[in-house]
């Protein structure tokens, strides 16, 4: 469950930067231990991409960065807009107060005001930046913490995007537009997270942005970015495993607050707490 993962984390101040995160376990054999999954989403490696076969726990994955996210922050300082492209397993957060949106396949014209809503908040922070003398994104973000006037209402902005490959097919004309949206939103804080049963299926444009790669069991274990051998290990049958960053097999946690480590209540569940 994340809450156990979260407080294991608590007392470790390795990765005390803003939007740092952990989101499951890594096992390190060799050392008999077992670590936090930890993201940084502050920097260069703010952009997202979770990729795994059909049944790897792709949208289990996004609801527990989320709500790790939204757990450790305030909703003032991160907000969340999801396009549900997938299973429709984000409407579980829909009333979350960080949440500004969830839009579904049948909802083509919200999905379309949403992209739209983060470029032009992109375009009035490329204003607020030059106009206040602001140099980074560290920066605006410890002016946000100091309510300064010069900030607006929103703090860091994850656009979720769960289902990518529909996207491309449905929404063909978001996809220009996420992609932009990923080459230059880090510098104002507005962030990209996509989830796709390939890496293929990302184009490059897009995947040169994205500096956080999380990989789960892969259909094909040919196809990963990380160790081919070892990736035809990850076990089947049991969502969320899969390969952290140096090639070690890890765990995403479950998207719960209530200690349980069980996966059958949450596709009912409208709250992890």
């Amino acid at each position: 469950a994340l809450d156990t993962v979260l407080r294991e984390r608590a007392t470790n101040a390795e990765h005390a930067t803003t939007l740092s995160v952990p989101i499951g376990i890594v096992d390190r054999p060799f050392e008999q231990r077992r670590t936090p999954l930890v993201v940084d989403l502050s920097g260069a490696a703010g952009n997202v991409a979770v990729v795994g076969a059909t049944q790897s726990g792709k949208s289990l994955t996004l609801r527990t960065l989320i709500a790790a996210l939204a757990v450790t922050h305030d909703p003032s300082l991160v907000q969340f807009y999801c396009l549900d492209f997938g299973g429709g397993t984000l409407t579980a957060v829909e009333s979350w107060p960080h949440v500004g949106s969830v839009a579904g396949r049948a909802d083509a014209q919200l999905a379309e005001r949403t992209v739209a809503h983060l470029e032009a908040i992109v375009r009035s922070r490329e204003s607020v930046f030059r106009d206040h003398g602001i140099e980074s994104m560290e920066q605006y973000r410890r002016l946000k913490a100091q309510s300064d006037p010069a900030c607006d209402r929103f703090g860091d902005i994850f656009l979720i995007v769960d289902g990518w490959s529909r996207l491309r097919r449905e929404f063909e004309a978001l996809e220009t537009p996420i992609a932009d949206l990923a080459a230059q939103g880090l510098s104002f804080g507005v962030h990209v997270v996509v989830s796709a049963s390939r890496w293929a299926e990302i184009r490059p444009a897009l995947k040169d942005q994205i500096g956080t790669r999380i990989e789960l069991r892969l259909g094909d274990p040919a196809d990963s970015e990380l160790d081919r051998r070892r990736a035809q290990q990850v076990p089947e049958s049991k969502p969320g495993r899969g390969l952290s960053h140096d090639g070690l097999h890890m765990v995403i946690a479950l998207p719960r607050l209530d200690g349980s480590d069980s996966a059958s209540e949450l596709a009912d569940r409208k709250s992890v707490v």
